[in-house]
């Protein structure tokens, strides 16, 4: 890209009049902080009986499909750039909004005795700011990235603030809630693409992914553990369905041994090592559903959520930080070093805090990273790592 191209995406970008709309919603989420109360009794006497359902549905399910349809937009039209911005742009204002919710630990608004409303449903922790109105809110800055067409982009910005309103409308979320979540994600998505623009980080990033399959394999293990919790999380995936997966995932690798399957065989090729490809195609994936079946089956659901993220987010971020920043060994490994250990143990920390207490959270990840950096690599073709640390963080968030 040129500097006169550069000069002008950058100008495009501050003159959308993003940056006006946020300084607006600043002042205004402190003016919400005294009208919460009001808003909120209103809203819910708005409610009708042939909206609650609906309500209902967008509030979880449709997030999902909303996520699914942008991130299946970009796939098809080869975006791949755009496709991984948004995913760590949206990470990052999940962790963000997450972290702030156990800083300020409001209650959610049926504990508050002077609203006396009745919820639609129920949400597990606290209400300052919105998770949902983050991600929501979040995507709509990358709208104009994957659709030409005006009235696409209008639409998807109609579904993320109707999603992102549903909290208020069930009774789980104040307004100040919402326009504070989704102010978090659209700064981050803001951010991302002005850094995009300007720097072309996911480039170099995206060279390296087609050329490295070890950048590539740890790339998908984020992926398919993160998204095993998210659907866990949306109720989608239960351990009867993970054992389904998991049969037919063993039934395809023996199969594929003796005769190849279209479209697998792309997948492995890309991503799979050599001498799996040989002896056990798909291993990976294989033994990271096994431990989250098993993960499941044997704690509670968020302890196994918090020892599945532990895994993803661990191993990913050890491998990567470790090989393409870390300069000292970590004692009795070969092939480990100690800078990618160490980010791996905050990142897996943080992202373990969504489902349990910082304590639980540390010393999982802690024990299970570190283990996982000294686990001899000879051991690990019998016995795979992606089976062993989900059930060993669990364990540890078991005991303490």
């Amino acid at each position: 890209m040129s500097a006169e191209t550069n000069i002008s995406g950058e100008k495009k970008f501050f003159s959308s009049g993003a940056w006006i709309c946020l300084l607006l919603t600043c002042p205004l989420i402190l003016v919400t902080f005294f009208l919460d109360n009001a808003l909120l009794r209103h809203g819910v006497g708005l409610r009708f009986s042939w909206l609650d359902g609906l309500m209902l549905y967008l509030t979880d399910f449709g997030m999902f499909f909303f996520a699914v349809i942008v991130a299946l937009s970009l796939l098809i039209q080869k975006k791949f750039r755009w496709l991984g911005l948004l995913t760590l742009s949206l990470v990052l204002s999940f962790e963000t909004s997450y972290l702030l919710k156990l800083i300020f630990q409001v209650p959610r608004p049926y504990f508050n005795l002077e609203i006396a409303i009745i919820p639609l449903t129920q949400a597990s922790g606290y209400s300052f700011p919105s998770l949902h109105a983050a991600f929501c809110i979040g995507i709509i800055p990358f709208l104009e990235k994957i659709y030409r067409q005006r009235y696409k982009q209008l639409l998807g910005i109609v579904i993320a603030v109707i999603i992102a309103l549903s909290r208020a409308y069930l009774g789980v979320h104040y307004i100040s809630d919402i326009l504070a979540g989704g102010l978090i994600g659209y700064i981050f998505s803001l951010s991302a693409i002005y850094i995009e623009e300007k720097y072309h980080f996911t480039e170099w990033f995206l060279g390296n992914i087609k050329s490295k399959l070890e950048l590539r394999r740890q790339i998908a293990h984020l992926i398919i553990g993160a998204m095993i919790v998210f659907l866990i999380e949306l109720k989608l995936l239960t351990p009867n369905l993970l054992l389904i997966i998991l049969i037919l995932g063993v039934i395809l690798s023996l199969i594929y041994r003796y005769k190849s399957i279209p479209f697998i065989h792309e997948m492995l090729q890309s991503l799979e090592r050599p001498h799996d490809m040989v002896n056990f195609p798909g291993k990976g994936v294989i033994f990271m559903v096994l431990g989250s079946f098993l993960s499941l089956l044997l704690f509670p659901i968020v302890i196994a959520k918090a020892a599945i993220i532990v895994l993803a987010v661990g191993d990913s971020v050890s491998h990567i930080v470790g090989r393409y920043f870390g300069k000292t060994r970590v004692p009795f490994s070969k092939n480990k070093m100690l800078e990618g250990t160490v980010v791996a143990i905050v990142f897996s920390t943080l992202s373990a805090l969504l489902f349990v207490d910082i304590g639980k959270a540390f010393l999982a990840s802690f024990l299970t990273v570190t283990f996982e950096s000294v686990y001899p690599e000879k051991l690990g073709r019998y016995l795979d790592d992606n089976l062993l640390v989900p059930l060993i963080a669990g364990a540890i968030m078991m005991l303490f």
